[in-house]
């Protein structure tokens, strides 16, 4: 206990002591749920007298108050602009395709895009924060700006991560983020994860990395070859928890703060109140996260979650994006934004029914409620059965979805304490911690930015080529000097035998 307080005091005195520094976050991916992530960072680290540039192709409405917002209002449509995601294929090689092309055109519309070539060249920073995910090209901007760089994965450690930060993930144990797998594999799961693997990396390495090295040179005279920063980072930033992650090996640069957006929970508006207070049989919540439109559920989807919704007693809150729901049963509550780590939060709410986003896990295990997952493409898959394997989740794939599995899913979670009780014991092991993930991505924010990058941090197989990583050289190196052996010994022995032989012929 000692120890622990000791060790607080010392974290609390290094928060406490470090200089304003200015920072600048770059967030440029689409997606509304990485963008919010991005927003929870730049308010803790304001809100610690840090001063802020956050950069992101989402506009923030009303501007923020604690940090400066400069919105890339055209980086949005290099991703290809809106997607219907219901109707994506879901394979995971046509996704790692897909997520490495989105990556190249992301990357590139920012650092072409006036407003932020003019930040740049006007502003000085002390620290760069870049989200990960396929965003080699904006490593250079670390590198240009001659500061420490700290990445930020909105998922936790995968194939991208892991390939930068040379952190061992072998295939047999740790799934691929794309194949929806855990680590309990069966074989031939095995050999599709291993196969993926070797997919992604191969394209990153093959498509990607060429791809991005010409888009710095491109926009930046004399830019070195990517090989000599795209290793910069020391400390990488993961947005998953011990609570809701099966174990695996990191270096030490890679730390999880999983939950540091998981904020105190606020008072509902007067309607929500009312009507989570007055519910007689409990509050379903209902929500696929800030990508997901449910509107742009197909008719049939519609109608099987309406039909199953009408038969339960429960009230469902729904986060329908649109003014209407046609044959909208009364027990179903519809509303086009709802505050779901407050709502989460309310005693009343029974269950919580999701498409398995990362922050939608760890706010329903913070805050203890048992779900439903009905997963739809990229980590959603692997979460969703994480979730069921610690036992405080059911969880089906939308693609399967009908109504008889989807009613079946929920009474049975409604129904048995046991989901209750399991997540009610990952709840306890996502708090238990010396420090909350806001302090902790505090802490090592102020931990690179005092020792100017935390590069001692770095494992030495940053240095070495891939084949010599994988002891290709060495493998190569044996396998010759055992066919020499061989062939040597081979040799020997039929020098012997022929001088027996010659030797007997001369005796007779």
């Amino acid at each position: 206990m000692l120890r622990v307080v000791s060790f607080l005091i010392v974290v609390i005195f290094f928060i406490n002591t470090i200089k304003c520094a200015e920072i600048l976050a770059i967030f440029h991916s689409p997606p509304k749920s990485m963008h919010l992530g991005g927003v929870a960072l730049a308010e803790i680290l304001a809100e610690n007298k840090h001063n802020v540039t956050f950069v992101s192709s989402v506009e923030i409405s009303p501007p923020p108050r604690t940090f400066t917002h400069v919105f890339l209002d055209d980086v949005a449509e290099a991703s290809g602009g809106h997607m219907n995601y219901f109707n994506m294929n879901t394979n995971s090689y046509h996704q790692a395709y897909l997520l490495e092309h989105i990556g190249i055109g992301v990357s590139n519309a920012t650092i072409r895009n006036p407003k932020f070539k003019q930040l740049l060249s006007s502003k000085k920073f002390d620290l760069v924060i870049l989200e990960a995910i396929y965003s080699d090209s904006l490593i250079f901007i670390a590198e240009y700006l001659n500061v420490p760089l700290l990445l930020y994965s909105s998922v936790d450690a995968f194939y991208f991560s892991n390939f930068i930060f040379g952190n061992y993930a072998p295939a047999s144990f740790i799934p691929n983020l794309l194949t929806g797998y855990t680590s309990d594999m069966t074989f031939f799961q095995r050999v599709d994860n291993l196969l993926i693997s070797i997919a992604c990396y191969l394209m990153h390495y093959t498509v990607g990395i060429p791809t991005h090295d010409i888009i710095v040179k491109d926009n930046f005279r004399n830019a070195p070859h990517i090989a000599e920063y795209n290793n910069k980072a020391s400390v990488m930033l993961l947005n998953s928890d011990s609570s809701v992650t099966q174990p695996v090996p990191l270096v030490p640069g890679m730390i999880d703060i999983g939950g540091f957006h998981i904020k105190k929970p606020k008072k509902l508006p007067r309607d929500l109140e009312e009507l989570l207070n007055n519910s007689k049989h409990g509050v379903i919540y209902f929500s696929l996260g800030s990508l997901l439109q449910s509107s742009e559920m197909s008719n049939q989807t519609i109608k099987t979650l309406i039909e199953v919704f009408s038969k339960l007693k429960e009230t469902v809150l729904w986060k329908w994006e649109d003014e209407e729901l046609p044959e909208k049963p009364p027990n179903v509550i519809i509303k086009k934004w709802l505050p779901q780590n407050d709502i989460l939060a309310h005693k009343n709410v029974k269950l919580f029914i999701t498409h398995g986003g990362l922050h939608s896990l760890l706010e329903t295990v913070y805050h203890a409620v048992p779900c439903v997952m009905i997963p739809v493409f990229f980590d959603q898959k692997r979460n969703a059965k994480r979730a069921q394997s610690c036992g405080f989740a059911e969880n089906i794939n939308f693609e399967e979805l009908t109504s008889e599995k989807l009613e079946l899913a929920v009474r049975k979670v409604l129904n048995n304490p046991k989901y209750t009780e399991s997540v009610k014991k990952r709840s306890s092991i996502m708090r238990d911690k010396p420090l909350s993930p806001a302090e902790t991505l505090l802490f090592w924010v102020n931990y690179v930015i005092r020792h100017n990058g935390a590069h001692h941090l770095k494992v030495s197989s940053l240095k070495l080529a891939w084949y010599q990583y994988f002891l290709l050289d060495v493998s190569v190196f044996l396998a010759a000097c055992l066919i020499f052996s061989i062939l040597l010994i081979r040799y020997l022995f039929q020098s012997m035998m022929g001088k027996r032989t010659t030797k007997k012929i001369k005796t007779k």
